[in-house]
């Protein structure tokens, strides 16, 4: 069982403003959970297989009737099941793509749900960071099908306690239609950083 299950998908590494305020979330956490167990899978460099064939079927197989790749790509998505189950608390911290989740983000999403066996009881944190903002008024509000997403995700598989730590504006200062919200690009990491850090430490 682990403390804390963290899943990071942002390929920026430095450049990331998730990967920023997850940053602020793990010290928090590890400051008030000295000795902690933390189980990491960093999307960007270790990316998770999608969903074939012999995955899908491999549940419905018996086991002795199995190949050996079916069962190999069976135990996988057990691990990644039960490394969720047994999680205390688990955070994800992504970019929006697209209006939605990144296809390692969902890659993972449907190897580790396994209907009637995944049963999230711990906590879930998501850093979602956005490149512009999709709030009631903007120009594109509504479009933002990831933060609903991922909030169902997890409650359909028994979350009780989900909490979105949403920044936005993060293409500010790089995209010159943006540049007159760069204030308001680094007052919303910094109120998502003190969210992370409220929330680690809670």
């Amino acid at each position: 069982m682990s403390d804390l299950l963290h899943i990071e998908v942002s390929p920026q590494g430095d450049h990331s403003i998730s990967r920023a305020i997850s940053k602020e979330f793990l010290e928090a956490f590890n400051e008030r959970n000295p000795g902690a167990v933390v189980v990491t899978r960093d999307l960007a460099t270790d990316s998770i297989p999608h969903l074939d064939g012999q995955t899908i079927f491999a549940g419905f197989t018996p086991e002795a009737e199995r190949s050996e790749t079916m069962q190999a790509k069976h135990e996988f998505r057990l691990q990644l099941m039960n490394e969720v189950n047994d999680a205390k608390h688990i955070l994800i911290s992504t970019p929006m793509w697209n209006f939605s989740v990144p296809s390692v983000l969902k890659a993972w999403i449907d190897q580790m749900i396994i209907s009637g066996a995944t049963k999230v009881s711990g906590k879930v944190t998501i850093i979602i960071s956005q490149g512009g903002s999709y709030a009631e008024g903007a120009p594109r509000a509504g479009w933002d099908w990831e933060t609903g997403y991922l909030r169902q995700v997890f409650t359909s598989q028994g979350a009780s306690d989900v909490e979105i730590i949403l920044s936005e504006f993060g293409l500010a200062g790089i995209v010159p239609a943006l540049a007159r919200f760069i204030d308001q690009k680094n007052a919303s990491i910094a109120a998502a950083k003190e969210a992370a850090k409220a929330r680690a430490a809670a």
